[in-house]
């Protein structure tokens, strides 16, 4: 195994326990639910941050096994909040090339869109479905606050674990 196979595994490594741990902190009673403030997907904004970043590091499985499990055990509609973070990312995947040649701006907008997307997406399919859904104002909070703490998470994701952006010529040999 050669030093970048390595060095995709032990991301993807980081990526999975990192995940995880997300997933399990979330499940703790922390008093978090009172209902005043609604606290970011930490998850989700991870996975768009390292899709950007190094699109090689969170294969699909990866994300259709973290994102399902979260929605078993989160109680959320199994498999609706996945696929649409799947479509999401994998059309982040796809125009990674031309956004890195933008700045962090654009990259933030970008991702603010797609989390938006994804937002209104679940409430579409609920509404269609005539499932019950949060108000739209506690959906509108989750999606600031997620899109909030991006920055964060990119400066956690490059100082903390290491994980750099590719530049335009790297985006075309992965």
């Amino acid at each position: 195994m050669g030093p970048s196979a390595w060095h995709i595994w032990t991301y993807r490594l980081t990526f999975v326990v990192l995940g995880l741990a997300i997933i399990a902190f979330s499940l703790l009673p922390l008093g978090q639910n009172t209902g005043v403030l609604v606290g970011p997907d930490l998850l989700l904004a991870f996975t768009l941050a390292w899709i950007l970043r190094q699109p090689s590091v969170v294969p699909i499985g990866v994300i259709v096994a973290l994102f399902l499990t979260a929605d078993f055990l989160l109680q959320r509609p199994p498999g609706l909040w996945t696929a649409l973070v799947l479509l999401v990312t994998e059309s982040l995947r796809t125009r990674r090339a031309q956004t890195t040649e933008y700045n962090f701006i654009v990259e933030w907008a970008w991702v603010t869109v797609a989390i938006f997307t994804i937002i209104v997406g679940e409430r579409f399919v609920l509404w269609v479905l005539l499932a019950p859904q949060s108000s739209l104002g506690l959906a509108l909070v989750y999606g600031l606050t997620t899109a909030a703490v991006y920055p964060a998470i990119v400066l956690i994701s490059h100082y903390v674990i290491g994980l750099r952006r590719l530049g335009p010529t790297d985006a075309e040999s992965v």
